[in-house]
């Protein structure tokens, strides 16, 4: 009956450390305030977005794999071979410049600090070892099972 009720315990506390939430975050000088998911599918696919006369500058965080393709579907609704082509498709047709992406969460922080308007995502966990940045929401939280 005790050796159950341990397993019961430990899965419990299992299901409770798997669960994770993806966040929006911009440097705290940023002050863009909320978007919404159009809003971020605009402005990851390269269409021009604007807040309080600074413009909205996406950082494509590749550093996490999960959370790349997580953003991707939930909030673009794309697969990353479906984005990336989407994305070379504009700058071919439009001569815009692509996302910055980076795959090294301390120089992403870095850009994110240091770039006004910028925005990215990354896990909660990410997100509490770092200073200098604000969360602008919750984008996605895994269910745990």
């Amino acid at each position: 009956m005790l050796f159950a009720s341990l397993c019961v315990t430990s899965a419990t506390c299992l299901a409770q450390t798997t669960e994770r939430s993806l966040l929006l975050v911009a440097g705290q000088e940023t002050q863009a305030g909320s978007f919404t998911h159009a809003e971020l599918r605009k402005i990851f696919l390269g269409v021009t977005v604007t807040r309080n006369g600074v413009r909205i500058r996406p950082l494509l965080n590749s550093s996490d794999s999960l959370a790349t393709n997580v953003f991707l579907q939930q909030v673009v609704f794309m697969s990353e071979r479906d984005y990336k082509r989407q994305l070379l498709s504009r700058v071919f047709r439009l001569g815009d410049q692509r996302p910055r992406e980076y795959d090294d969460i301390a120089l992403l922080v870095e850009a994110l600090r240091n770039t006004p308007g910028s925005l990215t995502f990354m896990w909660s966990d990410q997100f509490e070892q770092q200073t200098g940045l604000e969360s602008l929401g919750v984008l996605w939280v895994s269910s745990g099972d």
